[in-house]
């Protein structure tokens, strides 16, 4: 059985490496022209740590973890106001492993074996017949699937497609997340630092291992409609909801004209829902966010690595039928790292 996959982040690698397993062949189509690196840190928690034993990976994951030590939350001035430690900043507890997302992505490709990858290639169309899929792609032409996968993030390209507009199933929160590289120039090592005003958030953090840092903004912005795909619009809309907000915001904005780690500069959270009426008339399934979304924390990547345990009991007997995912400024001379570390000192 040829199933097609698309969308290459944690899900679509993770179900691509089980459907290969259990003897199917697997094609994987992403937008963008390489593996996305980089990207927010995200937590593996409780049943997805025994998804990544199973798969053979955790050790891997483990070493690549942030390391994150601590967090500090300064006011305008950048004078620090609360200290956290990392396990309590980052809400982990026992076996639960923080990673880069762009760095779990790699460890999964590297891991994935014979799996077809499209990358800088996406789907323009599905035609469906009583035992197939007919894939028209943008670059390779028409090519013929028994199953479609859509694993293409809350913004679902085989979504779009197959149901129409996102706008008749979905409810915009209003909440965006951007997160882009920068240079390491508060000198960080496994910190975050954290200003918050009512509505929107700025942070800076690095991890273990990284030279550069990650710039972070979280802003709650209802009124506005950004173009997931316009990165002027973004970068603009972005300045227009931090203008005239304090701290080092003002520098990490004139940082981001140049960066080049994204898709998707900011994206708009949302709830799924609505579309389970209609998924039996679809020789496919979705994925983690692109079947849901609960959440700002990355509780996706959980949710998608929990369901590809149960794919595993599919992919024994998957025949060619639908499957219903629902339900299946300068910083004035201070020394971040000293103030942590004097609360911290084993840190």
């Amino acid at each position: 059985m040829n199933v097609l996959i698309s969308g290459a982040g944690p899900a679509g690698l993770t179900v691509a490496y089980w459907l290969r397993r259990y003897g199917y062949s697997a094609t994987i189509v992403e937008r963008a022209p390489s593996l996305v690196v980089g990207g927010y840190k995200i937590d593996v928690r409780g049943a997805a740590l025994q998804v990544l034993r199973q798969m053979g990976v955790h050790d891997a994951v483990v070493a690549a973890h942030t390391d994150m030590q601590g967090a500090l939350l300064v006011d305008k001035e950048g004078k620090v106001i609360n200290r956290m430690s990392g396990d309590d900043f980052g809400h982990r507890v026992g076996g639960d492993v923080e990673i880069v997302r762009g760095t779990l992505c790699q460890i999964l490709r590297d891991h994935l074996g014979e799996v077809e990858l499209l990358f800088g290639d996406t789907i323009q169309g599905i035609t469906q017949s009583s035992d197939t899929a007919q894939v028209q792609f943008t670059k390779n032409g028409v090519r013929e699937f028994e199953l479609v996968i859509g694993a293409d993030g809350l913004h679902s390209n085989v979504r779009l497609i197959v149901f129409g507009e996102e706008s008749r199933f979905l409810r915009d929160l209003g909440l965006y997340l951007c997160v882009y590289t920068v240079p390491n120039y508060l000198n960080l090592d496994r910190m975050e630092i954290q200003y918050s005003e009512l509505g929107r958030i700025a942070a800076i953090w690095s991890s273990r291992g990284d030279a550069n840092a990650r710039a972070c903004f979280g802003f709650a912005a209802p009124s506005i409609r950004i173009d997931l795909r316009d990165r002027v619009q973004q970068q603009e809309a972005l300045r227009t909801v931090y203008k005239g907000i304090g701290w080092e915001v003002p520098r990490l904005l004139e940082m981001m004209p140049t960066v080049s780690d994204h898709r998707r500069l900011c994206a708009r959270r949302r709830t799924g829902g609505g579309v389970r009426h209609s998924f039996a008339r679809f020789r496919g399934i979705r994925e983690r966010d692109a079947a849901l979304c609960r959440s700002q924390s990355g509780a996706g990547t959980q949710i998608g690595k929990v369901d590809e345990v149960r794919r595993k009991e599919v992919g024994r007997q998957l025949a060619p039928q639908a499957v219903d995912a629902e339900n299946a400024g300068p910083h004035d001379g201070v020394d971040y790292q000293s103030l942590h570390r004097a609360d911290h000192p084993s840190g």
